[in-house]
């Protein structure tokens, strides 16, 4: 009972149970008979005719009630969701900007908490009795745990809890019911300036530098920065002011931004409630040890991509490619989806990898087809995924180490330059190396350090006893079978739509019974009615013979086969016409090496300096006025024709040619401008050039659409919105 009343009846006294008093209420009928307590009569159950009868307690019973309600209240003083509500009213005046530091309004917050705690106590007994129960409960460390914790706090006494005062209470009880700022002024005071030394922030701005420069250079010039009328430091009082500072503030403006987080503290994120595949996360992880390529049998670094089930810390999903790519990932989340199930959320980087239009579109994304939630992690943020980051280190970092090829920081300096040396000598005289793995050897590796990593008992995971009696943590794997004997089951991938549901599909025009994509040629005769019609075109990322074609609504329409009237006899996959793109960039990569190397043998040859001729002094006579006959005016057509504006419309001898001079002058469209880009970006020659055009910087983007679309319905106004679907 917390309500604190001035009349009472006798079952409600009765079950207070005071000292002195009946525990029955027959009995308490008795004692306040007896004694003639003054009573009312109260609408309420129990009595006659609807009423009841309530008698006021003498003051010695009154003071034992509300000694009661007092431990009542300190009792259920655990749980502060009341003070946190009450904190918030005050919290907008305790950060305005300017204000207060963040200790001053911690101090604050923590006095404003113990005060809210003494109004409440005193509802019932009083503020000095409340007061008194506080400072009591405080000094014998009985407070709440919470309002405990806050007393060395409030008091801003830091490494030390001493305990509360009657003074500095009453002080802050009156700071907080003042009208006019009342809550800033119970936050201490900051610590005076002119305690500071005068040399402290010139000492600062030389040693809070990135490059880190040594405490003692920077005394050393420091005299060199002072003003005359300030005497410069000792090296002694440099380094005490300098180790007064808190170990975070030492370091700021000497680590970056973040860098300085590895200082600070952080968030602990618990997993022990989630089921698995509830969050998969990924990551991409240059390989720290040469194999030999696939293609060529020289030694490259390849990229793994790891898929990690969040609540198990089970590696459920990875594939290897040749470079960092959007098919990579891909296939790591593809392995993990049908061998473990569909997560309910992706949670990755910002990388290329993971954040384009063919995870994340609304339409023929994989996200949006496989029904999971795309998370990106923030910018720079790489603390927030330290589970996927250990997870590199404790399978691939590992496994790079067992062959003789690593090349990591740890390897030895001498043994990689030897190690070097040999694979390449193999590869020129025989084409290959015995210290190279190969590729499908590789792959059978791969496997099996991620087979290990699941059997390893895992240090996040709860402890369980083992067949021998001792308790270890669980490994991956268990945890998963724990997980399914609890009667929980995945999300799986049917087997008919396993192949379907991997497959990119992009946006095509039907024109004919034809898709074009990727420059080749798909027909069909099912197409016929859907002439004009746009259609989702899926791919096999390594098979250009046929592509698959839906309707807007995703229902299946027909295969379409390559065609012989295509831009090529032979079909170009997707995955050829990448690795193609990507030796091209080699190749061009390495030219520009070539032609550096030349022009440091061959320098331009430089003119040597030639004295001038000295002329004679020249003398400027008094002009002589001359009559002249002033010429006719100049037609306007001549004169525009003379000036040349900047950036003049040419004349375009191809559609390729307009649309690349539209996109390189955006300022200069017209309505006309607009309506043909939005007709030209729905044509067969667009989607054979977007390559190119995504090359050069000028694809078209939701922007450029926007754009366009303002300006033809402002010239339009009445015309009904044309939309190119894409």
């Amino acid at each position: 009972m917390t309500d604190l009343k001035t009349h009472y009846s006798c079952a409600e006294l009765a079950a207070m149970k005071l000292v002195g008093l009946p525990a029955t209420v027959r009995g308490m009928r008795d004692r306040v008979k007896k004694d003639g307590w003054v009573s009312r009569q109260v609408n309420g159950k129990g009595g006659k005719d609807g009423m009841r009868t309530e008698y006021q307690p003498p003051a010695p019973i009154m003071a034992l009630i509300k000694e009661q309600v007092m431990q009542t209240l300190v009792a259920d003083a655990g749980d502060i969701e009341p003070i946190k509500k009450q904190l918030e009213v005050v919290h907008t005046e305790l950060a305005k900007p300017g204000n207060l530091k963040d200790w001053q309004r911690e101090v604050a917050q923590a006095r404003i908490a113990i005060c809210f705690e003494v109004r409440r106590l005193a509802k019932a007994g009083g503020k000095e009795k409340a007061i008194q129960t506080v400072l009591d409960l405080a000094a014998r460390g009985e407070l709440p745990e919470r309002l405990q914790q806050l007393v060395p706090v409030a008091n801003a006494k830091r490494g030390k809890s001493r305990a509360l005062s009657r003074t500095t209470l009453y002080r802050w009880m009156k700071e907080t019911e003042s009208e006019s700022g009342g809550f800033a002024k119970v936050a201490p005071k900051a610590r005076d300036i002119s305690i500071v030394p005068a040399w402290a922030s010139y000492l600062l701005s030389l040693y809070s530098q990135p490059q880190k420069p040594t405490l003692a250079h920077c005394v050393e010039i420091l005299p060199e920065k002072l003003p005359t009328n300030i005497t410069p430091p000792s090296y002694s009082a440099c380094r005490r002011f300098i180790e007064k500072m808190s170990n975070v503030d030492q370091h700021r403006g000497r680590m970056g931004s973040r860098e300085i987080k590895t200082l600070l503290p952080f968030v602990r994120r618990k997993t022990a409630d989630m089921w698995p595949t509830e969050v998969y996360t990924a990551d991409g992880h240059t390989f720290d040890a040469e194999v030999a390529h696939p293609a060529h049998g020289r030694a490259f670094r390849p990229e793994i991509t790891t898929v990690l089930d969040v609540a198990t810390r089970r590696a459920v999903g990875w594939s290897a490619g040749l470079a960092e790519s959007t098919w990579t990932v891909l296939d790591s989340l593809r392995h993990a989806c049908t061998s473990c199930g569909i997560p309910s959320i992706f949670y990755v980087d910002n990388g290329s990898g993971f954040k384009n239009d063919m995870m994340g579109n609304e339409v023929t994304g994989f996200m949006e087809r496989l029904g999971i939630e795309l998370t990106h992690s923030l910018p720079y943020g790489s603390q927030a995924r330290g589970m996927i980051e250990r997870v590199q280190a404790s399978i691939w970092v590992k496994a790079a180490k067992m062959l003789p090829t690593y090349m990591g920081k740890d390897m030895d300096a001498q043994a990689k330059q030897k190690v070097f040396k040999i694979t390449r000598k193999d590869i020129k005289t025989i084409g290959k190396s015995k210290l190279l793995i190969e590729w499908s050897d590789f792959l059978k590796f791969c496997q099996q350090v991620v087979d290990d990593y699941n059997n390893r008992p895992h240090s996040s995971l709860p402890k369980v006893r083992a067949e021998d009696g001792k308790k270890r943590h669980q490994t991956p794997n268990e945890a998963w079978a724990q997980a399914v004997a609890e009667k929980w089951q995945p999300v799986e991938v049917e087997a008919s739509e396993a192949d379907d549901l991997f497959r990119p599909y992009k946006t095509c025009k039907i024109t004919r019974g034809e898709v074009r994509l990727f420059g080749n040629v798909y027909f069909n005769k099912d197409l016929e009615d859907y002439n004009k019609d746009t259609a989702r075109v899926g791919y096999d990322i390594h098979d250009a013979s046929r592509v698959w074609v839906r309707d807007r609504e995703g229902r299946l329409i027909c295969i379409a086969e390559f065609e012989a009237n295509a831009q090529r006899y032979f079909p170009e996959s997707m995955r050829d016409q990448a690795d193609r793109k990507r030796a091209q960039g080699r190749i061009k990569r390495a030219e520009a090496r070539i032609e550096e190397a030349e022009a440091e043998l061959n320098p331009p040859q430089l003119i040597e300096h030639d004295a001038g001729m000295e002329l004679p002094p020249m003398t400027i006579g008094q002009p002589q006025k001359i009559e002249i006959e002033a010429p006719a005016p100049m037609p306007v057509e001549t004169q525009a024709s003379i000036v040349t504006p900047i950036n003049k419309r040419p004349h375009f001898t191809s559609t390729i040619e307009k649309y690349t001079w539209l996109m390189q002058n955006k300022n200069s469209w017209s309505g006309d401008d607009a309506r043909y880009l939005l007709k030209y970006i729905d044509t067969h020659q667009y989607y054979d050039m977007l390559e190119r055009y995504a090359f050069e910087g000028i694809a078209w983007t939701k922007d450029d659409e926007d754009k366009a679309k303002n300006m033809k319905e402002k010239e339009e106004p009445d015309e009904p919105e044309k939309l190119a679907t894409q």
